[in-house]
């Protein structure tokens, strides 16, 4: 049969129809964030937004299970180190408290009319006392952490609140796997397309070319996804050395997924949300009311203390001193915040945990991603590639299709 040099752009369409069909995979993955159509079944929405939340909770399990078990962090937690170490601030301005709320505000003259150095004694006593209170509540927070910080409800929360987030997240923690996928079209579609060139020369009929494209839509895209995740160790082929992309990549991976978090879904922020509300924050407030309660009412057993106000006080002194607690424990450098900035360093033991996970686990930080309507993705490149096959026929010369 004769040559025509319009045959010479069969490898180079079908380059073109691997490369498009790869970008519209990876789009379709993430857009558009909301349904799109006719619904229920015309129409479009991203794999990852229409699946947040149960993404969300993969990714939770994930993180909870073997990452970030708060369980296991704090189940050595020293609540006096800690207290020593990051709270002589918070000790400072909770013995301030105490004394304006008891000594400045109930019995002012008196207060007032004390000697310096006594005041200093007094306030150095309360200081005391105030640490060791603050010391027995850390030790309860270490003991009750699970119900007080469930990182499962903070990063559904995080994620319903924010559509983008988890498309974001995964955008950002397999990005080079996704330029790998869209660059994978080109290559693969090319390769094929000198399959396809051959085909035609030999049997130039009216479907090979929508067959063929349909062949290497489907084919690019399925093939670009599988190399991505095999083989997960390395494996020597020859004088090649064969590795899933996204394992070769544990470290970056790793380093991207913990500051991801860290900075986004499981930070001082939404961790202060989550514990001064709901059943968490139930949880905490209790701990801190029995252990402030109590130490109001050593002080109404205290001889200098009881002197100084009256009995029927007691009482309001304690709403007072707790509502004033309530009030500034969320506050910056407060105690609650050096607590959550302090106790946990979220990124670090992310990271550090990643980096020896498994190969099947660290698989599990991607593949929800792309095993959610996985097929979706394959056929919709073959259709993709088909239709252009067809576009393609269409210009080749006429005589040669039979």
């Amino acid at each position: 049969m004769q040559f025509q040099w319009l045959d010479l752009t069969i490898p180079f369409v079908a380059a073109i129809i691997g490369y498009v069909t790869n970008v519209a995979a990876v789009r379709m993955m993430f857009y558009p964030l909301d349904f799109k159509g006719v619904p229920p079944f015309l129409g479009w929405q991203g794999i990852i937004p229409r699946n947040a939340r149960t993404l969300a909770r993969k990714s939770t399990k994930l993180i909870t299970d073997q990452l970030l078990n708060l369980k296991s962090l704090f189940a050595s937690f020293d609540a006096n180190g800690f207290a020593g170490s990051h709270m002589s601030g918070v000790l400072d301005q909770l013995t301030d408290q105490v004394i304006a709320e008891i000594a400045e505000k109930r019995a002012g003259p008196q207060w007032q009319n004390l000697p310096d150095p006594v005041k200093q004694q007094v306030r150095a006593m309360i200081r005391v006392e105030v640490e060791k209170v603050v010391v027995d509540i850390l030790a309860d927070m270490g003991d009750n952490i699970e119900e007080i910080l469930d990182i499962e409800h903070i990063v559904v929360e995080a994620v319903t609140a924010d559509k983008a987030l988890m498309g974001t997240m995964f955008q950002t923690v397999g990005h080079a796997e996704f330029s790998f996928i869209k660059i994978s079209g080109l290559y693969f579609g090319f390769a094929f397309g000198l399959f396809q060139l051959l085909a035609w020369l030999l049997h130039p009929s009216w479907w090979s070319l929508p067959l063929a494209g349909f062949v290497v839509g489907y084919v690019t895209n399925w093939l670009a996804l599988k190399l991505i995740f095999e083989p997960a160790q390395p494996r020597k082929v020859g004088p090649f050395v064969l590795h899933g992309l996204f394992h070769k990549r544990q470290q970056q991976v790793a380093h991207a997924f913990a500051e991801k978090i860290a900075g986004d879904v499981v930070n001082v922020d939404n961790m202060l949300v989550h514990m001064t509300s709901g059943p968490g924050g139930e949880k905490l407030m209790a701990i801190i009311d029995r252990h402030i309660g109590a130490m109001v009412d050593r002080y109404k057993h205290n001889p200098m203390a009881a002197a100084l106000v009256p009995a029927d006080q007691w009482d309001t002194i304690r709403a007072e001193l707790l509502a004033r607690i309530r009030a500034e424990l969320p506050a910056k450098g407060g105690f609650l915040h050096t607590f959550t900035s302090k106790s946990v360093d979220v990124y670090q033991e992310l990271f550090e945990r990643m980096t020896v996970l498994d190969a099947e686990s660290f698989e599990g930080v991607l593949r929800p991603a792309f095993k959610q309507d996985e097929w979706k993705l394959i056929v919709v490149g073959a259709a993709l590639g088909m239709a252009a096959g067809g576009v393609q026929v269409m210009y080749m010369l006429g005589d040669k299709v039979t």
